[in-house]
C-alpha cells in the first residue's frame, strides 16, 4: 500500500514537473499564432507561424503557412526551407507545393521550379502553375509542351482571356485559322490584350488569303518577327521552307531569324539560297545588307543596299540606308545626297525628314537650315512621335533656342517617361545654360532609363566629369 501511494505521489509529481515545461510552450505557442494571425508584416507572420509550428508539435501544418509568408515576404530561400520541412513531414498541400514552385522560381532555380509544377496533381494547383509553365517553355522554344499545357489550363479554366491569347499565338504561328476564334475570345475579354489579339486576328486573315500554306506561314512569320518572337518565328519561316524549298522570301527572313538566335543555323545560306531563288527583289538584297552591316562589312552592305536602290529607286528606305552605310565610312558628302534624295522621292515620309534632320545634327552639317527646317517638316508630319520632338529640340538646342527646346525634350518625356534620349539632351540643355542641379538630375535620369545603353553610358561620362 505504502508502495502504491509512493509511486502515485511521484507520478504526481512527475505530471506538475512536466506541466511546468510543456504548459508555457504550449501557452507560447498559442501565443505565437495569435500574434501571427495580428501581424500586418509578412515577415511576422513567417516567423511567428514558425515558431508556433515548433512549439505545437500537432500543428506542423504552420510550416506552409510559414512558408507561404516568407514567399509573400520575398524571402525565397527561408521559404523554400519551410516547404521542405512541410513536405518532410507530409503536411506540403497541391497549393504549398505551387508556392515551392514559385519559390525556386524567384529565386532563380528555374529547373527546380518546373520540376514541382510539372509533378502537380491537383487542378487547382495546376491552373495556378500552368501561366508560369506557358511562360518558361515559350521562353525554353518548348511549344509543343506549351501547347499540352494551355490545353490542360484551358480545361480548368475555359474563360481565361490570356490562355486563349497564348494558344491563338501558338496557332498563329501555324498559320492555322483554329487561332481566330481563340483571338477573337481574348479580345473581347481582355482590353490589355484586346490590341495584340486585333492585330493578330487581322493578319492572320490576311496572310491566309495567300494561294500557299507557305506564303501564309511566310507572312505570319513576319508578324511574329515585328513582335520579337524570334523562336517562334524561326519555327514558322521554318516550316514554311519545308513546304516551299523556292520561296525566297521564306529564306530571306529564315536568314533573318537565325541572326537572332545562337545556335539555329547559318544565316548566310540562307541568304545565299534567297539571292539565287530572287535576284532580282530589293527586300532581299536589302535584308541581305542589313546583315553585312551586322557584321561589320560595310563596304558590302553598302553594295546589296545600291542594288536595293537600284531595283526600286523610289524606295526612301533604301536611300536612307545607303546614307547610313556612308556615314559609317566617313563619306558625309555622298551621306547627305542619298539623305536629300530620300526626302525627294519620298516628301510625305516623316522617317525620311527625320533621318536628313538627325545626319545635321549629329554631323553639325547646315543645322541652321537644313537641319532645323527637315526636322520642322518631321514634325509637322507626325507630331506625336518622340523621335521626332527630339531631333527638333535638338535642332533648336544646336541653334540656341535654348526655349523652345526645353519644351520640346519636356514634351518628348511626357508622352515617353522611359525614352532616355530626351533625357540626355534635357541634361545636355540645361549644362549649356548653366543649370547645374537640373543638368545632373536629367543626366541621371538618362543613365538611370539606360543603364546598359549608350545614351546611359555617354551620360555617366558627363556625370564623372562635370559632377564628381
Amino acid at each position: 500500500m505504502l508502495v502504491m501511494q509512493s509511486l502515485r505521489h511521484i507520478s504526481l509529481i512527475l505530471l506538475f514537473l512536466l506541466a511546468l515545461i510543456f504548459i508555457p510552450v504550449i501557452s507560447a505557442g498559442y501565443a505565437d499564432l495569435h500574434f501571427a494571425e495580428a501581424a500586418s508584416s509578412a515577415h511576422d507572420r513567417s516567423l511567428y507561424y514558425e515558431s508556433a509550428a515548433r512549439r505545437l508539435l500537432w500543428r506542423v501544418d504552420f510550416y506552409e503557412m510559414a512558408g507561404s509568408a516568407a514567399l509573400e515576404a520575398g524571402e525565397y530561400k527561408r521559404a523554400i526551407s519551410l516547404f521542405k520541412t512541410a513536405r518532410l513531414k507530409s503536411v506540403l498541400t497541391s497549393y504549398g507545393q505551387f508556392q515551392l514552385g514559385q519559390a525556386y522560381f524567384f529565386d532563380k532555380n528555374e529547373v527546380q521550379a518546373l520540376a514541382e509544377w510539372e509533378s502537380l496533381s491537383d487542378d487547382n494547383a495546376i491552373a495556378s502553375a500552368s501561366p508560369y509553365l506557358a511562360d518558361a517553355y515559350h521562353a525554353q522554344a518548348r511549344f509543343d509542351d506549351e501547347k499540352q499545357v494551355l490545353h490542360r489550363w484551358l480545361s480548368l479554366d475555359p474563360q481565361n482571356a490570356d490562355a486563349h491569347y497564348r494558344m491563338g499565338l501558338l496557332l498563329f504561328a501555324d498559320a492555322s485559322p483554329d487561332a481566330i476564334p481563340l483571338l477573337e475570345f481574348a479580345s473581347a475579354n481582355s482590353p490589355e490584350l484586346k490590341p495584340g489579339a486585333d492585330g493578330l486576328r487581322v493578319s492572320l486573315k490576311t496572310a491566309l488569303e495567300d494561294a500557299s500554306v507557305a506564303g501564309a506561314l511566310t507572312s505570319c512569320g513576319q508578324t511574329l518577327a515585328a513582335m520579337t518572337e524570334w523562336p517562334l518565328a524561326l519555327k514558322t519561316f521554318s516550316h514554311a521552307t519545308q513546304l516551299d524549298s523556292n520561296n525566297a522570301l521564306a529564306w530571306a527572313w529564315l536568314a533573318e531569324t537565325r541572326q537572332h538566335i545562337p545556335g539555329s543555323g547559318d544565316a548566310m545560306t540562307a541568304f545565299q539560297r534567297a539571292i539565287q531563288l530572287a535576284p532580282a527583289s530589293a527586300q532581299i538584297h536589302a535584308m541581305l545588307g542589313l546583315y553585312r552591316q551586322r557584321q561589320n562589312d560595310w563596304q558590302q552592305a553598302h553594295l546589296e543596299y545600291t542594288e536595293a536602290a537600284r531595283l526600286e529607286p523610289g524606295n526612301a528606305i533604301w536611300q536612307i540606308s545607303l546614307g547610313d552605310v556612308d556615314v559609317h565610312l566617313g563619306n558625309l558628302v555622298t551621306a547627305l545626297v542619298y539623305y536629300q534624295h530620300a526626302v525627294a522621292v519620298a516628301p510625305r515620309s516623316a522617317q525620311a525628314w527625320r533621318a536628313l534632320a538627325l545626319f545635321s545634327v549629329e554631323n553639325d552639317a547646315d543645322v541652321e537650315d537644313t537641319g532645323r527646317n527637315a526636322a520642322l517638316r518631321a514634325y509637322s508630319l507626325e507630331p506625336d512621335n518622340v523621335q521626332n520632338i527630339d531631333v527638333l529640340g535638338r535642332a533648336l538646342m544646336l541653334t540656341h533656342q535654348y526655349d523652345a527646346a526645353e519644351v520640346l525634350f519636356r514634351k518628348a518625356l511626357t508622352l515617353s517617361p522611359q525614352a532616355a534620349a530626351p533625357a540626355y539632351h534635357l541634361g545636355f540643355l540645361y549644362l549649356q545654360t548653366n543649370q547645374g542641379i537640373l543638368a545632373k538630375e536629367y543626366f541621371q535620369l538618362a543613365q538611370k532609363l539606360d543603364p546598359t545603353g549608350t545614351i546611359g553610358e555617354q551620360a555617366g561620362k558627363i556625370l564623372a566629369r562635370y559632377f564628381p
